[in-house]
């Protein structure tokens, strides 16, 4: 009789230890399929992100071929040329009713490296507030061209401030890429826009550029990512939509 009361207290202990482990095992499991949606949701924001960053190169190549095409709104080749960063907004939405408005935008910076060619691209965004009577919505495609490419490169480090930190001055118009008129860089920065939409109004504006850090992240794919690590980290270009990107940059910078 005690051999059979031991055996059966036995059973008992092995079966509690059979029953933890499986809810062990069934926790483990279920942790292991939360871990798995949650990376994988992760990972499709990530791809999302990078694959809106290709369509934003596409349609800076677009835009830039817009302006180059436009014998009202042409980049003079000579100031591509000369300038050592470039910014390209494809498709910048202002909007404004009454006293208040604002525009908003995302785009691709590059800079000229030491050796004369155009780094890999990495985004920023341009946020802008306005004062004074106005009313409408518009969409532009703005193009900004860099005397002194430090003025781009710290963007992962500061912000910067349009026609504050910087001046900004609307540039000269070519007549056609083929025009051979040599402009001088005055500013430190030219600016130029084409739009769609009607905006009337008085405002007071000041740009603000920055840096992208969540879009520069899911398109490189590296953490902490900066704009040194993709100008000398990162093998250029870093893909085709980059060398379209840079390619169209240097056929109407020559």
């Amino acid at each position: 009789m005690i051999v059979i009361k031991i055996n059966h207290q036995l059973n008992i202990i092995i079966m509690k230890a059979l029953l933890n482990t499986l809810i062990v095992f069934a926790l483990l499991i279920s942790s292991g399929t939360l871990f798995a949606a949650s990376l994988t949701d992760h990972l499709n924001k990530d791809d999302e992100s990078a694959r809106k960053a290709n369509n934003t190169m596409l349609k800076s190549v677009m835009a830039l071929d817009n302006f180059m095409e436009d014998p009202d709104n042409c980049i003079p080749p000579s100031l591509i040329d000369q300038s050592e960063g470039i910014v390209i907004f494809p498709g910048a939405l202002k909007l404004a009713f009454g006293v208040v408005g604002g525009q908003g935008a995302r785009g691709v910076a590059l800079v000229r490296l030491e050796n004369g060619t155009w780094s890999n691209p990495f985004f920023v965004s341009m946020g802008e507030g306005s004062l004074g009577l106005q009313l409408g919505a518009q969409k532009s495609d703005i193009v900004l061209l860099f005397k002194d490419k430090n003025d781009v490169m710290g963007l992962d480090k500061t912000e910067l401030t349009l026609g504050a930190d910087v001046g900004v001055a609307a540039g000269p118009v070519s007549k056609g890429v083929s025009a051979n008129t040599n402009f001088k860089f005055d500013s430190e920065i030219y600016s130029y826009s084409r739009s769609k939409g009607l905006f009337a109004g008085v405002s007071f504006k000041g740009g603000v550029l920055s840096y992208n850090e969540s879009v520069n992240e899911s398109l490189y794919g590296m953490a902490d990512i900066s704009t040194d690590d993709i100008f000398h980290e990162i093998a250029s270009p870093y893909n085709d939509r980059v060398f379209d990107l840079i390619e169209v940059i240097d056929i109407y910078g020559n």
